[in-house]
């Protein structure tokens, strides 16, 4: 026998033949081992997604051929070395439907925890209602894996879908218990920029959801939907992270691409001389007769050749191999692919045309001409794809740093209260690693000087209420400050806020406390108000209170502590009306030498902008920027608040002028306006009557 296992003495034609069959065998073997390659997206999902008519399609089966832009999207998801994925799309652009594709195949071919997050739980039940239910009860292959007939034996609900290896969960975003405790393999959210930006106190809910999938090998995070406003939309915020891609569409006459754009679209515009009759909404606008054009030749597109020139482009892209199936990164990329510009111009559905495109355009700016520019908002979100741009009336921070520079009246240093400064109020921001405090002096006519901004960091947490954050509080906020006359001015009263549930507690004590030790100051536990526009100021009510029933007592309650109310959106609008005026006399809003004040300031004061409300149709309310601190612009809310509980706005001139009276009368050095502590510690209490009544 030779080393090759067969016999020696075998013809060399029939040994060079079973080793050749030797060979095929061992090849085949090691064939089956290896894994095919995974199915791209695009080819499964169009082989086995089944559209019922109720979702609204108009064919049974997933066709690309309505939607070829999405064969890019697909190719982003199936890429291993892309964990994430952002969407800032317009409706009518199949988003969703691609979405559920995707989720399928993962329970499908790589079953695993999926978590999905919306606006809302009604919205997550809508998604499973309308959606994903009819999607996956029509799809053989879903229909397989998971029992949609909602029995408790299949351990499923409307919102739990179990399979073989795994179950997807979706919920709303605002309950902090459904994001903090699953880890998963994929994860993704539907209308970012509805989600909640607070979830229980500890964060933003995207960010939680996102962590869900630090502990995975290879994790997958879909974000996608329809923006808001402009610097406020969650999904424009995500889209920068991302190499933000875009997809020129070739023209058919041309050769040359561009990216879809409304403004394009022509022939509808009324001429210098109307024609016909004046139409109610369009006037003598006229959208039936409007066309696209390329703006690189001019060619005329009607909406079929619109449509076939999109999946042209995408075809030829493929067909040379192009990964990004036509689609064209901006910026570089960073594992994070970016879809932006996907207006409704790139819908290939049958009956989304121009024409209509146009009809919504007109009926919007019609209804912005007469001051209602709700319509025009949800033009250019739904149908552009585009953030909405809101004119803010406000400057930018910049604009108010050059003239806190060249205002007089702004040059003081810090600490220092300002000749025309009477009464000092002082707000402070309570956030768990921090104290942030603004100390304002107020004169007549509400005239008004900042005299500082800054910080106090804790040591291990403001909820602790030995932390050395608080002695440190009261050094600064209870000490003499310098006025220009040469006396000493204290704070006449402080608002604190007590609203967070962590330190609330920790804030009332010290109320409660500081309150006993200066009784000249007046100090408020304070909240936003939840009635629609409440004043700025107003007493607290006095409640009757169950000792019998401690569960019906609030924190403040037992600890003997008043809450005050502040109406935040009329405070804003004030302080941002003074912010706007210039010089001096009544209103004016100054600050302190800009070369010793912290850079931040203007920034954190421009950090809200007041914006159309989401829930009370036709008024507008302050919201946050995202990413943008206010503290600074809290604070000096506050600092609002204990003005007018002071009633700066109402003081008499004869009132101003007891007050300067008594300042100047006070020397520096001298106790006579200094603010005495009340030693608490050795205070004893009054000894009670021994009653006689037992001694008659």
């Amino acid at each position: 026998m030779s080393l090759s296992g067969l016999p020696s003495d075998l013809p060399l034609s029939l040994l060079q033949s079973a080793r050749q069959n030797l060979a095929k065998i061992l090849s085949e073997t090691i064939q089956q081992l290896v894994p095919p390659p995974p199915e791209p997206t695009a080819q499964w999902a169009q082989k086995n997604i089944v559209l019922p008519r109720e979702t609204g399609a108009l064919q049974r089966e997933f066709d690309l051929y309505y939607g070829p832009h999405l064969y890019g999207i697909f190719a982003a998801i199936d890429d291993p070395a892309t964990p994430e994925i952002y969407c800032q799309k317009a409706a009518q652009v199949l988003w969703t439907t691609a979405l559920i594709c995707y989720i399928a195949k993962r329970i499908c071919r790589h079953p695993g925890v999926i978590l999905g997050m919306f606006a809302t739980d009604s919205a997550a039940k809508k998604f499973s209602q309308t959606k994903f239910n009819p999607i996956g009860k029509a799809t053989p292959e879903i229909a397989s894996r998971i029992n949609f007939t909602g029995s408790r034996k299949s351990g499923g609900s409307m919102l739990r879908k179990e399979f073989d290896g795994g179950f997807l969960e979706m919920f709303g975003s605002n309950a902090a218990g459904n994001v903090k405790s699953t880890t998963a393999d994929f994860v993704f959210v539907e209308e970012p920029d509805d989600a909640a930006d607070n979830v229980g106190d500890q964060g933003d809910s995207i960010k939680l959801l996102f962590e869900r999938t630090k502990r995975v090998r290879y994790p997958k995070k879909i974000l996608g939907g329809t923006p808001s406003l402009k610097g406020f939309s969650k999904v424009e915020q995500y889209i920068e992270l991302s190499d933000k891609r875009e997809l020129p569409v070739a023209c058919h006459d041309c050769g040359e691409k561009h990216v879809l754009d409304f403004e394009y679209v022509h022939g509808w515009q009324a001429g210098s001389e109307p024609v016909g009759e004046k139409h109610p909404i369009f006037a003598y606008n006229r959208p039936d007769m409007a066309v696209y054009c390329c703006p690189h030749c001019g060619s005329v597109w009607d909406d079929f050749q619109r449509k076939e020139n999109i999946r042209n482009t995408v075809a030829a892209a493929m067909e040379e191999g192009d990964p990004y199936c036509g689609w064209v990164p901006t910026q570089p990329f960073a594992g994070v692919a970016g879809f932006c510009n996907l207006n409704e111009l790139y819908s290939c559905l049958p009956g989304v045309g121009v024409v209509e495109l146009v009809k919504d355009y007109l009926e919007a700016e019609h209804y912005a001409a007469i001051g209602d520019n709700t319509k025009q908002i949800v033009f250019v979100n739904s149908k552009l794809g585009k953030p909405y741009e809101l004119k803010d009336s406000r400057e930018d921070a910049e604009v108010y740093r050059e003239r806190a520079m060249a205002d007089p009246d702004s040059q003081h240093d810090e600490l220092h209260c300002p000749e025309k400064g009477l009464l000092v109020t002082i707000g402070i921001d309570v956030q768990h690693n921090r104290l942030a405090v603004i100390i304002r002096a107020w004169g007549r006519d509400a005239e008004s000087w900042l005299m500082y901004w800054g910080e106090i960091a804790a040591e291990r947490r403001t909820a602790d209420e030995t932390d050395a954050v608080w002695s440190a509080l009261d050094d600064l906020v209870f000490r003499p400050f310098k006025h220009a006359s040469g006396t000493a001015i204290y704070a006449s009263a402080i608002s604190i806020d007590s609203s967070d549930g962590t330190t609330s507690e920790a804030v009332l004590n010290w109320v409660r406390s500081r309150s006993k030790k200066y009784p000249s100051v007046l100090l408020m536990a304070i909240k936003g108000s939840s009635s629609v526009d409440p004043e700025i100021f107003t007493q607290p009510r006095a409640k009757s209170l169950d000792h019998r029933r401690p569960d019906k007592m609030t924190k403040a309650d037992r600890l003997g502590v008043k809450l005050y109310f502040v109406g935040t959106n009329k405070a804003k609008d004030l302080i941002s009306t003074s912010m706007g005026f210039e010089g001096s006399g009544p209103g004016r809003f100054h600050y302190y030498n800009p070369e010793q004040m912290r850079a931040d300031y203007f920034e954190q004061m421009t950090g809200e902008a007041k914006i159309p409300s989401r829930r009370l149709k036709g008024r507008k309310v302050w919201e946050q920027k995202p990413g943008r601190p206010v503290e600074a612009w809290d604070c000096e809310v506050y600092a609002l608040h204990a003005a007018r509980a002071r009633r700066v706005n109402q003081l008499r001139p004869s009132q101003w002028d007891d007050m300067e009276r008594q300042l100047l009368q006070a020397n520096l050095f001298d106790q006579a306006g200094a603010l005495i502590a009340k030693d608490i510690d050795d205070a004893k209490p009054t000894a009670r009557r021994k009653s006689n009544y037992w001694d008659r």
